[in-house]
């Protein structure tokens, strides 16, 4: 078996879900309970905390546990939104953003908020100056993707945020770290919310946080016992929380070697441009090591996902979250031809990847794609433009 669909999910790893088996036979107390049992569990949960902060260099008082990434981009976007109501409803978002974000966007829009979605450029990119173009007297929120979960690119938050800082220090910057934390080095400096999510780097599903900065004010989405200052209350998931930090550590300290490894691998199959007519890779430098989104003209991708499947490759089409749902949520603001769009694939690696792996992948692609064309009835120029 071969897993390019890292971007989706990716194996616990084994200190990880070692962690989490020790957490849940053995130290398995409420971290709200005063005896000693839950002192153990609370002293896990702060640790985890103390963790992430070293991670990303900000105090372990601003981690906030949750479900996951969708949850910290939803308390991110709803709860800075609503809390900063009677400063302003205007928020600034972009055309590429993950459906977590954009649906969230939309829900607001419903409340009354105004969304401006900005187009990236023609290299796929939110520049610092687009986003400042967009801001009004009444903006109160920019959520941005820092990893594009399709097609890898890369944000620039760090000059987006110190940009927005200059003009309007009231503004809150929350950033889609999902893809990119443990991955893609960032500072946290002037950025305000970032979320992340363990099933990303190798830790359990259904369970992620959120960074929220020391004074700023979320409104909160649920209610009950007040656990993590009332902002996040319910008993919190100390396996998963405890495993996700032993996992982040873990991706941390192998960031660099994991980078090259899957640079390595993403160079193999990114030749697969020039091994085949009418090959493109999507998206545009700089992005993320780990991602490769491609099209294979006159093949379909979801045929071309199922046909490498049968040779126990795995790879994928798009985001998970919305793969069974038509449309490139990432690729239709690019420009591409609807040809493009409809023949696009994405390979994402992890560090328990291998290049062999790689050139095996590459292999069958090939010959699963000149099959494919054969065999179907679709006509194809093969001097065909990228875009329309």
């Amino acid at each position: 078996m071969i897993y390019f669909d890292n971007a989706a999910t990716t194996a616990v790893s084994p200190a990880a879900a070692a962690k989490a088996a020790e957490m849940m036979s053995k130290n398995y107390g409420n971290p709200s309970s005063l005896h000693l049992m839950g002192l153990n569990a609370e002293k896990a949960v702060r640790e985890a905390s103390e963790t992430l902060a070293e991670i990303l260099r900000v105090k372990p008082e601003e981690i906030i546990f949750t479900s996951g990434g969708t949850e910290s981009n939803n308390l991110a976007i709803l709860g800075a939104a609503r809390a900063k109501r009677r400063e302003g409803t205007h928020i600034l978002t972009s055309a590429m953003e993950h459906p977590s974000v954009e649906r969230a966007m939309k829900a607001l829009e419903a409340e009354g908020f105004e969304i401006t979605r900005i187009s990236p450029g023609f290299d796929g990119l939110i520049t610092p100056d687009s986003v400042l173009g967009e801001i009004r007297s009444n903006t109160v929120l920019i959520s941005l993707i820092h990893v594009n979960n399709e097609t890898g690119s890369i944000t620039d938050l760090a000059g987006i945020a110190s940009a927005v800082k200059r003009v309007g220090s009231r503004i809150l910057i929350h950033a889609d770290g999902v893809q990119g934390f443990c991955k893609e080095p960032i500072s946290l400096e002037n950025i305000d919310l970032y979320s992340i999510s363990a099933h990303k780097i190798h830790g359990m599903k259904g369970v992620g946080a959120l960074r929220v900065k020391s004074r700023v004010n979320l409104k909160p989405l649920l209610f009950g016992g007040g656990q993590q200052k009332d902002l996040r209350p319910g008993t919190e998931n100390t396996a998963g929380v405890a495993s996700m930090a032993t996992a982040a550590m873990e991706r941390h300290k192998s960031l660099k070697a994991a980078r090259e490894s899957s640079l390595a691998i993403k160079g193999i199959i990114s030749t697969l441009a020039s091994d085949l007519d009418n090959a493109f890779i999507n998206g545009s430098d700089p992005a993320s090591a780990h991602i490769l989104n491609m099209s294979f003209i006159g093949v379909k991708g979801e045929i071309l996902v199922h046909a490498l499947e049968n040779e126990g490759i795995f790879i994928s089409t798009g985001s998970a979250c919305s793969s069974k749902k038509r449309g490139k949520n990432a690729l239709a603001p690019l420009g591409y031809n609807e040809g493009r769009l409809e023949s696009a694939v994405r390979f994402s690696f992890s560090e328990f990847n291998t290049q062999e792996e790689a050139r095996i992948c590459r292999e069958f692609v090939i010959k699963a794609v000149s099959r494919l064309r054969r065999a179907s009835k679709t006509f194809y120029d093969p001097k065909v433009k990228e875009r329309d």
